[in-house]
């Protein structure tokens, strides 16, 4: 599991580059307009494409198949790309929480801070919940559609809802409706999970 892992986090590095560039990009812009809530929430979005991306390259290499080859499971092959999403969404939530941290407390609403988990996090686990089993029963190329609807539909939201500014809602009354929908999307990301392992064991290569 762990030398997956570490394929992984390599592959996205060698790869991905240009997610990281444009992820520091959105973080910079966010720390100047961060009142649009686009710019906080574009990032999120990066999170959730790069393990599908990572997986097109184990498909593009032939890697998913060299890997029934070795001695580890395809529920580990599964559970490796779950574990890298948590890690990309929690770093980028790390970020982002520090970025606009410094932006609400230079602007005195530091308050507004506690709005973005039940935000960000729910963009960041929702997505790849509703979107690897798709891709681990069907493949990237197959799965390709319905990749590019999620992201679209992800997106356009993100643009509905920067037409204005963030909302100033009392951190008070948003703290329970924010919670429980991070709550919801860690549950849906870990019945996604088993889903995934198991449709990916019936998955013929």
């Amino acid at each position: 599991m762990i030398g997956l892992l570490r394929k992984d986090l390599y592959m996205t590095w060698a790869y991905c580059r240009s997610f990281v560039v444009i992820l520091g990009v959105f973080l910079g812009v966010g720390l100047v307009n961060g009142e649009n809530s686009f710019f906080v929430i574009y990032p999120m979005i990066i999170g959730m494409m790069l393990p599908v991306s990572i997986i097109s390259y184990d498909e593009r290499f032939k890697w998913h198949i060299a890997c029934d080859a070795l001695p580890c499971s395809r529920a580990q092959a599964v559970s490796s790309k779950y574990i890298l999403t948590l890690l990309l969404v929690g770093l980028i939530f790390a970020l982002t929480m520090l970025i606009q941290g410094i932006r609400l407390s230079r602007a005195g609403d530091l308050a507004q801070l506690w709005e973005l988990p039940g935000m960000l996090l729910p963009v960041g686990l929702v997505g790849p919940a509703v979107l690897l089993p798709v891709i681990f029963r069907l493949g990237v190329e197959k799965g390709r559609i319905f990749y590019y609807v999620l992201v679209g539909l992800v997106a356009a939201s993100a643009v509905i809802f920067s037409s204005g500014q963030l909302p100033e809602i009392p951190a008070v009354q948003v703290q329970l409706p924010g919670l429980a929908l991070v709550l919801g999307s860690l549950v849906l990301f870990a019945l996604s999970w088993g889903l995934s392992i198991v449709l990916y064991q019936r998955r013929e290569l």
